[in-house]
């Protein structure tokens, strides 16, 4: 009987045209593991994700046998460029959509930029866009900066979803080029009701975009494909940090997110990171697979509902302990690994730096912008002012984060803002009398 690795290596050379039977071939061969070893308690998954076993095995595999140069015309580079495609296919395959609309990238803030430069430049030069208030910065920085005042923001309500009602009304009066909203939201984790806009896009012939990169790997990703332009980081999921892709519309000519060479059909010069796109791939197909969160089945539903519990148990538990904390998103439906809350009278920076401590690793919201001193586009939409803001805790878990874990983080969290408040200097609230 063949070894595991001398099975793979003549599967990669010559076996099952799917890639998809090799990749899960990856996932047999790794040996079964339990929860990742963890010196803290992990809760800033949005942020990003440890490294899976299957990508790492994945990512080994190809960089020592398959590292050669994809556009190199030598047999071993051959083999290389026969996988880079197999893994394309199989991506498309996963979201529905046709492998040539794939461009491989280092993540979805390249790709998001690609996409506001592509647009800028192919425009006409009153052209407007529309973009959810609530977006990730990687599309509203970039988005902004090309259109300035040809931005138009969709509001969203109190719960921080999308209004449908506020999109209908946008796009009776006006034609943008294209419509940006996010899958869902990284901060709040509420889900966006992304299908629903993309009929009405539809229904106008509006150019439609998702940032996908905090729904991929938690929630089924068949379908993504039938949205024009679609983002999405590797990271986010387990797989490797600085690759990504970018599904772009079908006949898209011009398109190019970096010049300099032929590769990715001409739409994104440099050599590919052939490792680290089958990690990517060899992850997704593995959480598809196996009953995992973001797989169809209804095992798979079975698991998202149970992760929720342990979310939702957590949150009932912080409630209890501290009365006055306010849940943001609690009435739309939401992610099932994330729980944002406003902790009143403690800075948020302070209770996180002490549950650092304590041995809780949380956030402050989104990671890109928590260290800025700036309150958030997304809570300043969702009509929370500066001084509120101040007081966001973010807790993102992952597959393996056990209710039990929930109830411990939130425990700590309640003692923590308890000890915060009892050394914060006292505040004068008005005049004071000598």
């Amino acid at each position: 009987m063949l070894n595991a690795s001398l099975t793979i290596e003549i599967e990669l050379h010559y076996g099952p045209r799917s890639l998809s039977e090799r990749l899960f071939k990856y996932s047999l061969a790794v040996p079964p593991q339990g929860p990742l070893k963890r010196t803290v308690l992990y809760f800033d998954y949005n942020a990003t994700s440890p490294l899976h076993p299957i990508a790492r095995q994945a990512w080994l595999e190809i960089s020592d046998k398959h590292w050669q140069n994809p556009s190199s015309l030598f047999p071993e580079a051959a083999v290389a460029r026969v996988l880079l495609e197999d893994n394309r296919d199989v991506l498309a395959d996963l979201l529905g959509c046709e492998p040539q609309r794939i461009v491989f990238t280092s993540g979805a803030t390249e790709a998001n930029n690609a996409i506001a430069a592509f647009l800028f430049q192919t425009s006409h030069r009153d052209a407007t866009v529309a973009i959810s208030a609530i977006e990730h910065p990687c599309v509203l920085d970039p988005f902004h900066h090309f259109f300035g005042n040809r931005v138009r923001e969709l509001p969203v309500n109190v719960s921080g979803t999308v209004c449908l009602e506020s999109i209908e009304s946008l796009l009776a009066t006006s034609n943008p080029v294209l419509l940006s909203v996010m899958a869902a939201n990284n901060e709040t984790g509420v889900i966006q009701p992304w299908e629903n806009i993309l009929d009405l896009c539809r229904q106008r012939g509006i150019s439609f975009h998702t940032d996908a990169a905090q729904w991929i790997g938690k929630l089924p990703i068949q379908g993504l494909g039938a949205c024009d332009w679609v983002t999405g980081s590797a990271h986010k999921f387990g797989g490797p940090k600085g690759v990504g892709f970018l599904v772009i519309p079908e006949n898209t000519r011009s398109f190019h997110s970096q010049r300099g060479g032929p590769q990715e059909n001409r739409s994104r010069g440099g050599t590919e990171d052939l490792a680290s796109i089958t990690a990517m791939v060899a992850v997704l197909v593995h959480l598809q697979n196996q009953g995992a969160p973001c797989a169809q089945d209804e095992t798979g539903a079975r698991h998202r509902r149970s992760l929720a519990f342990g979310r939702d148990a957590g949150e009932a538990r912080l409630c209890e302990l501290l009365p006055g904390v306010i849940p943001l998103g609690q009435h739309s439906e939401r992610l099932w690994n994330t729980l944002a809350v406003l902790v009143p009278q403690v800075e948020n920076i302070r209770l996180v730096a002490h549950l650092g401590r304590e041995g809780i690793a949380c956030s402050t919201g989104s990671a890109c912008s928590s260290s800025s001193g700036t309150p958030s586009a997304v809570l300043t939409a969702m009509g929370i002012d500066s001084s509120q803001a101040r007081h966001l805790i973010r807790l993102s878990g992952g597959w393996e984060t056990a209710p039990s874990e929930w109830i411990e983080a939130v425990e700590k969290l309640s003692i923590a803002a308890t000890q915060c408040l009892a050394v914060a200097p006292r505040v004068a609230l008005g005049p004071q009398r000598s």
